[in-house]
């Protein structure tokens, strides 16, 4: 069932409670689904949460976004939409995004996006969008909120520009 009624809130990620683990476990959860549209090749098969080094990259994320909560270096979002069951309410991770305030080196160094590159005085860069396969359908929805929520963010600290990471292959299925 999908969550079309909820309501679904974009906070930052925190240390406490379960985020960390429920962006790793959302991110695993996204390689069947790339597997099964022709796309796995985008982040390969490992799962995230057995990649050396990617557990503690979240949290580093995370602990500099705590420390200085108006610093978008590097930012973790998560989204999560209320679920009541019998009788009390739950609030359940559907999605996650992480955001830099600059683009990232690959970007950098291709000559067609010069242009371009050169106008982005001040953006944010949307370097990962997920949904958590795992959710039931839940998830309907999440991806949209974080980009609105990241759009709010960017006029909110007068940023000029909010571009998106979107990977080429597979037929450009994945961006449509």
């Amino acid at each position: 069932m999908g969550n079309q009624s909820a309501e679904i809130h974009v906070r930052s990620a925190s240390l406490g409670g379960s985020d960390i683990e429920f962006i790793m476990a959302a991110w695993d959860s996204t390689l069947p689904f790339l597997a099964s549209i022709g796309a796995g090749e985008m982040w390969g098969d490992e799962p995230f949460s057995q990649r050396q080094g990617q557990q503690q990259e979240i949290v580093e994320i995370i602990r500099q976004s705590e420390e200085d909560p108006r610093n978008d270096s590097r930012r973790l979002l998560v989204a999560e939409v209320n679920t009541p069951t019998e009788g009390t309410a739950e609030n359940v991770l559907v999605g996650a995004a992480m955001v830099r305030d600059a683009l990232p080196y690959y970007l950098l160094e291709r000559p067609e996006l010069k242009g371009e590159i050169e106008k982005a005085d001040s953006l944010l860069f949307i370097e990962v969008l997920i949904t958590d396969h795992r959710a039931h359908r839940r998830h309907r929805g999440a991806g949209a909120a974080l980009v609105e929520a990241i759009k709010r963010r960017a006029r909110s600290g007068g940023k000029s520009a909010v571009y998106v990471d979107a990977w080429a292959g597979n037929g450009r299925k994945l961006n449509k």
